[in-house]
């Protein structure tokens, strides 16, 4: 039902509610008054009939009953009542046992019963609260009876019973009830046509416009104007409706500066990205995407499910709906699939939309880890060079050293010479800093020449009990913690294990034969061989931890400078890194991380 309809419904109600109750005031009225009047009638009849009753006996000297049946004035009272009495249908005297003594009206000679209801029945019926029972009361005709007893010696002797009917109370009942029944239906007819044609007056031609109105802004999106006349509620709500209508423009404008900004960001960026609703299906994708997972372009892909355009066994089909069931995001997880028959390696993450299980959508981003592992090995590859930087300034610093003595030395010499002194010392003095720089650049040529690495699946445990045997003389205990996942590893046997011997000869001597030595491996991350030696030994101060690598670097008396140095050096070309963490008076952890067992490295670096 329209707004019209509704407000013609409400007058309607407002009309017949009134009307109602004004013709069920009315009709009562008019049963009142009528019953009242016959009420009053009858009761006259009666009083008057019991008069002539007790003035026959008064005069009778016999039979009371006989003096009754004889009695022209009662008999002429009857009659006349019951000619002329409006509504009196009877009136009849009658002993106790029911024997008729005088009578007029409808009543059978000789019968005593007549088949009337108490007048009192009557006058219950018409005093109901309900307007229904009254009016049905008296809507059809009856006869109703007024009785009264006549006493004779102070005992009951007869009784006077008068028949009122309800014929024509019921007849004005009926032309009332159907006369304002005439008017109530007159009156809320005209009340239905005010109120449609008000409604289609004040109401239509506005809400119309603003039906057209709402219509035309949500199919075309711009900004409506509408125009409403007068200065009631209808303009005022057309007004807000155009300022509404702004605001949406307006907002619908800047959704889509920024949506266009989202997607221009996410064609731009160098990672696949998709968008999926909650059934799966594709809402957009970048070229990046298009590129890697083989995505339909030109925007074919949006609309259709994710499972019609991946293979069905694809790794990111069992990603997103795994996504999809927990309702959790999922990142950083490493993925292979294959593209023309090549491999490629991604970075997934999936971020739900929504909370909990079957979230309104999914963005998938994968990341290409090609250029990633092209930017590791770029790093690893400057801070090679950044170490070998260190090295080499160690290096000039070592041969420097020897350089300015023999200079020193040499233009001593030629003083000496020119004095005629001997000159023995000197020249023996020179050809000691010569042979130290022989030293020095031989240390130097040890460590920067290339290695052929003959890389074999080694048994960590044989070679780290090689190696340990290989030390000398000790009374530290060395304790071994291997994981036996963790059986061989690929390196070059001669070449890892002269490291591995350095590192943990520096563990012994820095326990200074009292302590105890670890030596633990295990399975990292990535596929990470781990292999750590720790030491309860005297520590590396904090100043000294970043020139332990440094060639010649030591702070022994006949320390070298060259086992950590050739260690770093091995480990580096075995693709691996080296770490150590020290703690004066506590101990020193070194940590060697190796590609694990099976690995293919390049053979030859330098």
């Amino acid at each position: 039902m329209g707004l019209r309809g509704k407000l013609a419904a409400f007058s309607l109600l407002l009309l017949i509610i009134p009307a109602l109750a004004l013709s069920a005031l009315e009709v009562d009225r008019t049963i009142a008054v009528m019953v009242d009047d016959l009420s009053a009638v009858g009761t006259l009849i009666a009083d008057q009939t019991f008069a002539q009753v007790r003035d026959a006996l008064d005069r009778s000297t016999g039979d009371p009953a006989a003096a009754l049946r004889k009695s022209k004035g009662l008999l002429a009272l009857l009659g006349s009542s019951s000619a002329f009495g409006k509504g009196v249908v009877y009136v009849s005297v009658e002993k106790l046992n029911g024997s008729v003594l005088s009578s007029a009206g409808s009543a059978p000679s000789g019968q005593s019963a007549f088949a009337a209801a108490a007048f009192s029945d009557l006058r219950r019926r018409t005093d109901s609260l309900w307007p229904l029972t009254r009016v049905q009361a008296l809507w059809s005709e009856r006869t109703y009876e007024l009785n009264r007893v006549v006493e004779l010696n102070g005992r009951p002797f007869a009784l006077i019973r008068v028949g009122l009917s309800t014929a024509l109370i019921s007849a004005e009942v009926r032309r009332a009830v159907e006369g304002i029944g005439a008017i109530a239906v007159v009156a809320v007819a005209l009340g239905a046509l005010a109120a449609f044609a008000f409604g289609g007056l004040v109401l239509r031609r506005p809400l119309t416009a603003i039906a057209a109105s709402v219509e035309r802004m949500a199919l075309e999106g711009d900004a409506v104007r509408l125009k409403v006349g007068g200065g009631d509620e209808l303009s005022v709500l057309a007004e807000k409706f155009n300022q509404l209508s702004m605001r949406i423009h307006n907002r619908r404008n800047q959704w889509e500066n920024e949506r266009g900004q989202f997607f221009n960001i996410f064609r731009s960026i160098t990672d696949a990205v998709l968008l999926l609703d909650a059934a799966g299906a594709v809402l957009f994708c970048n070229s990046e995407a298009q590129a890697r997972l083989g995505l339909p372009a030109s925007g074919l892909a949006e609309g259709k499910r994710l499972q019609m355009l991946l293979p069905g066994d694809h790794p990111l089909l069992r990603l997103i709906a795994g996504a999809y069931a927990a309702g959790t995001e999922v990142r950083d997880i490493a993925l292979e699939a294959a593209r023309d028959s090549t491999p490629e390696h991604f970075l997934v993450s999936i971020f739900s939309l929504g909370q909990g299980p079957e979230p309104p959508g999914l963005l998938v981003i994968l990341r290409d880890l090609q250029p990633v592992q092209e930017l590791e090995h770029v790093v690893d590859y400057s801070g090679r060079l950044a170490r070998l930087g260190g090295l080499i300034s160690g290096v000039a610093h070592q041969i420097r050293n020897p350089l300015n003595a023999m200079t020193l030395q040499l233009e001593l010499l030629r003083q000496d010479a020119a004095q005629n002194r001997d000159v023995t010392p000197r020249v023996q003095a020179v050809r000691d800093e010569i042979g130290r720089l022989d030293r020095v650049v031989g240390a130097l040529m040890r460590f920067m020449r290339p290695e052929r690495l003959k890389l074999a699946d080694v048994k960590l445990e044989e070679l780290v009990a090689e190696t340990v045997g290989h030390i000398g003389p000790h009374s530290a205990a060395i304790e071994l913690q291997l994981d036996p996942r963790l059986d061989s590893i690929r390196v070059d046997r001669a070449l890892f294990g002269e490291a591995l011997r350095n590192v943990i000869s520096n563990a012994v001597e820095a326990t200074q034969g009292n302590g105890i030595v670890t030596i633990s491996s295990t399975m990292a991350a990535e596929g990470m061989a781990e292999i750590s030696i720790a030491d309860n030994g005297v520590g590396i101060p904090a100043e000294n931890l970043d020139s332990i690598f440094r060639l010649y670097f030591t702070t022994k008396e006949t320390g070298s400078g060259l086992g950590l140095s050739l260690a770093m050096r091995a480990v580096d070309l075995h693709g691996g890194t080296i770490e150590v963490k020290s703690r004066v008076g506590v101990g020193t952890t070194v940590t060697i991380r190796l590609p694990g067992a099976g690995e293919n490295r390049a053979v030859l670096v330098s």
